[in-house]
C-alpha cells in the first residue's frame, strides 16, 4: 500500500499539467500557421528582390552593329551596347580589349581566372606523356603551357612547325593552369 501511495503521489508531480485553453492555442498556432506565414514572407520577399532589380544589360564589350535605315534612338538603345563604334569586339577578358593582338601564355599564367576564354598565337609542341591529345603549346616569347585538343572541333590533329590561333577556355586548380582547346586554326 505504501509503495502504491508513493507511485499515485510521484505521478501527480511529475505529470504534465492540463494544458489550458491558451496553451493549446499557442501549440497550434506554431504547429499549424506560423510555417505558413513564413512561407509566405520567404514568398513576398522573393518577389520584392525580383521586381526591384535593374534589367539585366548584356555583357560588357559587345557592341551592336546597326544598319543605316533603322537606328533606334539613343533612349531606345539597349544597355550594354555602344552604337558609337561599328566595328566587332572580343568579349572583355584580361587583355584583349586593350589591343587587338592575342593574348600570351605568361599572361594567361598570371592573369587568367578559370572558365575566362583565351586566343593565343604559337606552335603545338609534340603530344605529352599524359594523352595524344594533351600538347605543350608555346607563344613567341617562348612560354609553354598545356592544351587539350581533345574536345576541339577540329578534325586533324596539329602539325608541328605550324604557326596557329589557338581558341579555348582556362582551366585552373591548385597546382597547374591549362586550356581546353575549343579550335585552333594556322596561320597563313
Amino acid at each position: 500500500m505504501l509503495l502504491r501511495d508513493q507511485a499515485q503521489q510521484y505521478k501527480e508531480l511529475h505529470a504534465p499539467q492540463r494544458s489550458s485553453y491558451l496553451g493549446t492555442l499557442c501549440r497550434n498556432f506554431i504547429k499549424y500557421v506560423a510555417p505558413s506565414l513564413m512561407m509566405l514572407v520567404l514568398f513576398s520577399l522573393a518577389v520584392m528582390s525580383f521586381s526591384s532589380e535593374p534589367a539585366t544589360a548584356a555583357p560588357q564589350g559587345f557592341e551592336q552593329e546597326l544598319s543605316t535605315h533603322h537606328k533606334a534612338a539613343p533612349s531606345e538603345q539597349p544597355k550594354g551596347f555602344s552604337a558609337n563604334n561599328m566595328r566587332r569586339a572580343s568579349p572583355q577578358g584580361f587583355g584583349i580589349e586593350q589591343s587587338t593582338s592575342p593574348n600570351t601564355v605568361k599572361g594567361v599564367l598570371h592573369n587568367a581566372k578559370s572558365n575566362d576564354y583565351v586566343v593565343l598565337e604559337g606552335t603545338f609542341i609534340a603530344p605529352t606523356e599524359k594523352s595524344q591529345h594533351t600538347y605543350r603549346f608555346a607563344d613567341a616569347a617562348g612560354d609553354t603551357i598545356e592544351v587539350d585538343i581533345s574536345e576541339s572541333n577540329n578534325a586533324t590533329a596539329p602539325q608541328p612547325n605550324t604557326k596557329y590561333y589557338l581558341w579555348g577556355m582556362v582551366s585552373r586548380d591548385w597546382f597547374s593552369t591549362s586550356i581546353n582547346v575549343i579550335e585552333f586554326t594556322p596561320i597563313g
